[in-house]
C-alpha cells in the first residue's frame, strides 16, 4: 500500500491481510489438481464459425440477443436501443468493475454517494439515477457495493424508461448481469494480472461436461489493489461462482447457480469541494472543486472499512410442450450485508473549528482545515424473487405472434442496525496527515452534543420492506415480412413498508405505509428496409415510487439524533416518465452493427433532490430530457474490432410549483448528471494473427451535481469540467491457448474528476495511469 501522507506520532496504519489472493491461490491449486485432462481453447460464448482466424483465437465484440425471454428478436429488430457488452469485450478491455465496464455506454455519468448510503455504483442513466436498476439475470440486484463482473457472461443495457418490461424504477433504463452458464464441452481458462499501485488480480473459469445431459460450471476471483493516484484507499476481494445444468438435451433444463463476493476495501470519499463557498472560489452559483488541492489527498481515516458479503442462489426451470407452450420459472434469492463506514470530507475555515485537533490547527481562507465525517451503515438487504413467463407461437389469420405472459412476486427488506454519523480530527486541506479514528467521545460545542471518533449502533432499527405483485402481456407480431408491432402491458402493485424500532422514546417507533398500482405500457413498430437494415419507432412509460430504497437512503442511514424515519416525499404518488425515440439499425462492411436513434423522455410528477442537508426533496417538477445516439459494435474488417459510441443530452424544467417564488431560478437551471456530450471508443487490430494493438477514448462532458432550489442560499450546485481518457492495448498470443496481454490505463495520467456526489459535497477523481499486465492460458 502507497501512503504518501504524513503519519502523526501514534497513528498506526493498520495491517491490511491478504485474504483475497491467498483464497484464490488455494481455491486454484484444488481446481488445477481436479480439472480434466482435455479441453478447449475456444471462447465458449462465441460461435466457432466466427472464432478462429488460422489457428489463432480472435474476439467478437458484437452482441446479438437479449437474455431474457421478454425479448424475442435480435437486436437488429428490437426497437429500443439496447447495448451489450459481451465478455470478449470486457476482457480485452480488462474490466474489473461495473464502473470500468460502464466507460463503454455514452450517456452514463458516474455518481459518488455523499456517504448515505455509503460508497457503490452509482450512476445515472440517461439522465436518471439507475442505482436501484441494476440486475442479475432479470432480478433486482439489491445493496450498494462495487460489482465485480467475473462471473459476467454479458452486461445488457436498456436505455429509456422500462417498466412494461422490468417493473418499478427503470426511468431511464436498466443494467442486467447475464451470468456464465454451464455448456456441452470442456473448458478451462486461467487469467493471472500483475500491475502498478500493486495491482493483483486472478481469475479462472471452469466447465465440466458431466454426461449428455449435465455439466458444471466455476468462476473464481481474487483482487487486491491500492487506488491509482491516491493515498492509503485500496480495495480487496474474492468470489465464487458455481453452476450446475440438466437437461442440455432434451425439452426440459434445469439449472442451478450460486454466487458468493466478499469486499474488504478501505473506502475512499475522494474530495472536498467548496459548495458553500468557505474559500470564496464561487462564480455565480457555480463551482468547481477547492482549488489548489492534490489529486492524491485522502480525507478519512486509516481505519475506515467497507465489509460487504454477497450471497445468491438461482433456480431456473424451462419446459417446452409438445406442441404447446415453453414455461420458464425463475427463482432468486440474495442477502447483501454491507457493514462498515466511509468518511466523506468536509471544508473549515473557521480559526477554532471545535472538535478533535490533535495538531492544534487554526484554520483560515489562506489556511483551510478539513476533516472526514463518518457515514456508517450496518445494514442487511434480503431480496426474493420469483418470475414465471409462458411463451407461446402462434397465428391470428396472417399475423404471426411470439407472445409472453408472466407473473412476478418479489419481496425486498433492507435493515440498518443504525449507527449515527460522528465526525473525525482536524488536518490540514493541503497537506493532511494519515489520521486514525479514535474511541467514541460526546464533546458539546456551543452547548449542542456532538459524536465523534468511531461510530456505534444506537439500539435502534430502520427497516423498508417493499412487496411486489406484477401480471404483464407482451406480444411481438409479425404483420408482413417487413413490418413488425411490439406491444406490451404491465400491472404492478407495491406495498412499501418503512419502520424504526427500539427508540428510547416509543412515541418515535413509528410506521409508515405506500401502497401503488400502476400500468405501463409500451409499442414498437420495426419495418425491415433491407434484411440488414431496420427502420424503427418507439414509446413506453416508467414510473418511480417515492418509496423506495433510492428515495429514502439517507433517512435509513446514520445522520443525526433527530431526523424522521422517511423524508417528506415518502407518501406522494409515483415519478412518472414517457419516452418516445426512432432509431434504425444496420449491419455493414465485414459485420459492423451499426445503431442511432433520437428520442425524448417527459417527467410529470418529478422529484429533484435536494442540493444540501435539510433540504427536502422539490415534489411535483415537470421537465424533459432530449437526446441522440450513436452506436457501433463489430467488425471493420476481419483484423479490425470497434466499439465506439456517441450521447448528445440536453433538458429543460418546466416546471417546479414546489420552489414557490423560487420557481423562475429552478427552471433556469440544468439537471445534475447529464453530460452534454459523451464519447466512448475501444478498438483493436491484429497486425498478425498472433500480435494485436489497439486502445481506447472515453470523453464526458461538464456536469453539475443538482438543481439548487432556493436562490440566494449558501449551498451552490457545484461544476466539475469535462474529461478525455486514453487508454492503449496490445497483446501477443504466444499459441492459441496462451497469450499476453498489455492495458495501459489513462495513458497520458490525465487528471480529473469521475464521479460527483448528487449533493456537491464530494468528487472523486479518477484512477491515474496504470499499467497492467495479464497472462492467459487454456488448458
Amino acid at each position: 500500500m502507497r501512503d504518501n501522507q504524513t503519519t502523526p506520532a501514534g497513528a498506526k496504519r493498520p495491517v491490511r491481510r491478504d485474504d483475497a489472493m491467498k483464497r484464490f491461490a488455494a481455491l486454484s491449486a484444488l481446481a488445477l489438481l481436479g480439472a480434466p485432462g482435455t479441453a478447449s481453447a475456444q471462447n465458449p460464448t462465441a460461435k466457432p464459425a466466427e472464432q478462429t482466424l488460422g489457428t489463432v483465437e480472435v474476439v467478437d465484440f458484437r452482441g446479438t440477443q437479449m437474455f431474457s425471454p421478454k425479448y424475442s428478436r435480435d437486436l437488429q429488430d428490437t426497437p429500443r436501443l439496447i447495448t451489450i457488452l459481451n465478455n470478449d469485450l470486457l476482457e480485452e478491455q480488462g474490466a474489473v468493475s461495473l464502473k470500468d465496464a460502464l466507460k463503454n455506454i455514452p450517456g452514463i455519468s458516474l455518481q459518488a454517494g455523499e456517504g448515505n448510503p455509503p460508497a457503490g455504483d452509482q450512476f445515472k442513466l440517461r439522465g436518471f439515477n439507475a442505482r436501484d436498476d441494476i440486475k442479475v439475470n432479470g432480478v433486482r440486484d439489491l445493496g450498494n457495493y462495487f460489482r465485480d463482473p467475473f462471473y459476467v457472461d454479458q452486461i445488457e443495457v436498456v436505455k429509456g424508461p422500462n417498466s412494461t418490461f422490468s417493473g418499478r424504477g427503470s426511468a431511464g433504463g436498466t443494467v442486467n448481469f447475464v451470468t456464465k452458464q454451464p455448456f456441452e464441452r470442456d473448458f478451462n481458462r486461467l487469467e493471472l494480472s500483475l500491475g502498478t499501485d500493486s495491482y493483483y488480480r486472478g481469475t479462472m473459469d471452469m466447465n465440466k461436461r458431466l454426461s449428455d445431459m449435465s455439466a458444471v460450471r466455476v468462476n473464481l476471483m481474487g483482487h487486491k489493489a491500492d487506488i491509482p493516484g491516491r493515498d492509503i484507499a485500496e480495495e480487496e476481494r474474492y468470489g465464487l461462482y458455481a453452476a450446475y445444468t440438466w437437461g442440455l438435451q432434451g425439452p426440459t433444463r434445469i439449472t442451478a447457480d450460486f454466487l458468493h463476493m466478499r469486499l474488504d476495501d478501505l473506502p475512499d470519499a475522494g474530495l472536498p469541494t467548496d459548495r458553500n463557498n468557505a474559500l470564496g472560489t464561487l462564480s455565480g452559483i457555480e463551482t468547481r472543486m477547492a482549488p489548489g488541492v492534490r489529486y492524491s489527498n485522502f480525507y478519512g481515516h486509516t481505519n475506515d472499512r467497507k465489509k460487504v458479503d454477497v450471497d445468491q442462489f438461482g433456480l431456473a426451470i424451462q419446459h417446452a410442450f409438445k406442441g404447446g407452450p415453453t414455461l420458464k420459472n425463475q427463482l432468486r434469492l440474495s442477502q447483501v450485508h454491507n457493514d462498515g463506514w466511509v468518511s466523506s470530507p468536509r471544508i473549515s475555515v473557521a480559526a477554532n473549528p471545535g472538535g478533535l485537533n490533535p495538531d492544534a490547527l487554526t484554520c483560515s481562507v489562506a489556511n483551510p482545515c478539513a476533516r472526514g465525517e463518518t457515514k456508517p451503515r450496518d445494514q442487511k438487504d434480503t431480496g426474493f424473487n420469483n418470475q414465471l413467463d409462458l411463451l407461446f407461437n402462434f397465428n391470428t389469420g396472417t399475423i404471426a405472434h411470439d407472445l409472453v405472459v408472466g407473473l412476478e412476486l418479489a419481496r425486498d427488506t433492507y435493515e440498518n442496525q443504525r449507527k449515527r454519523d460522528t465526525r473525525g480530527p482536524w488536518t490540514s486541506l493541503y497537506n493532511p496527515t494519515a489520521r486514525v479514528l479514535g474511541p467514541h467521545t460526546v464533546i458539546n460545542i456551543n452547548n449542542v452534543p456532538l459524536l465523534f471518533g468511531l461510530p456505534v449502533h444506537d439500539g435502534t432499527m430502520y427497516t423498508l420492506k417493499t412487496r411486489e405483485t406484477a401480471l404483464y402481456l407482451l406480444d411481438t407480431m409479425k404483420l408482413t415480412p417487413q413490418w413488425e408491432l411490439n406491444a406490451g402491458l404491465r400491472w404492478d402493485k407495491v406495498k412499501a413498508t418503512a419502520t424504526r424500532r427500539g427508540h428510547s422514546n416509543p412515541a418515535n417507533n413509528t410506521t409508515h405505509e405506500r401502497e401503488d398500482d400502476e400500468l405501463s405500457h409500451s409499442l414498437g413498430l420495426v419495418y425491415k428496409l433491407t434484411p440488414a437494415t431496420s427502420l424503427y419507432a418507439a414509446y413506453g412509460n416508467a414510473y418511480v415510487m417515492s418509496a423506495n430504497f433510492d428515495r429514502n437512503s439517507v433517512q435509513l442511514a446514520g445522520g443525526g439524533a433527530t431526523e424522521a424515519i422517511v423524508g417528506p416525499g415518502f407518501n406522494t404518488p409515483p415519478e412518472q416518465m414517457k419516452s418516445y425515440e426512432l432509431g434504425v439499425k444496420a449491419t455493414v462492411a465485414a459485420g459492423l452493427d451499426l445503431g442511432a436513434a433520437i428520442f425524448r423522455t417527459d417527467v410529470t410528477n418529478g422529484r429533484l433532490p435536494g442540493q444540501a442537508p435539510g433540504f427536502s426533496p422539490l415534489p411535483d417538477n415537470k421537465y424533459h430530457i432530449d437526446g441522440f445516439e450513436l452506436l457501433a459494435a463489430g467488425k471493420l474488417t476481419e483484423r479490425w474490432q470497434l466499439y465506439a459510441g456517441y450521447t448528445w443530452l440536453t433538458n429543460k424544467i418546466t416546471a417546479a410549483p414546489g420552489a414557490g417564488i423560487h420557481e423562475a431560478y429552478v427552471k433556469s437551471q440544468k439537471l445534475g448528471g447529464t453530460p452534454k456530450h459523451s464519447v466512448s471508443l475501444f478498438t483493436l487490430y491484429d497486425l498478425t494473427p498472433q500480435f494485436t494493438v489497439g486502445g481506447g477514448l472515453n470523453h464526458v462532458g461538464s456536469v453539475t451535481s443538482g438543481v439548487d432550489p432556493v436562490a440566494g442560499d449558501t449551498t451552490y450546485t457545484v461544476r466539475i469540467p469535462s474529461y478525455t481518457v486514453v487508454d492503449l492495448y496490445a497483446a501477443y498470443k504466444f499459441t492459441p491457448k496462451t497469450q499476453v496481454r498489455l492495458n495501459l490505463n489513462n495513458a497520458f495520467n490525465k487528471k480529473y474528476i469521475s464521479q460527483l456526489a448528487e449533493g456537491g459535497a464530494q468528487g472523486i477523481p479518477g484512477k491515474a495511469r496504470q499499467l497492467i499486465m495479464t497472462l492467459r492460458h487454456d488448458f
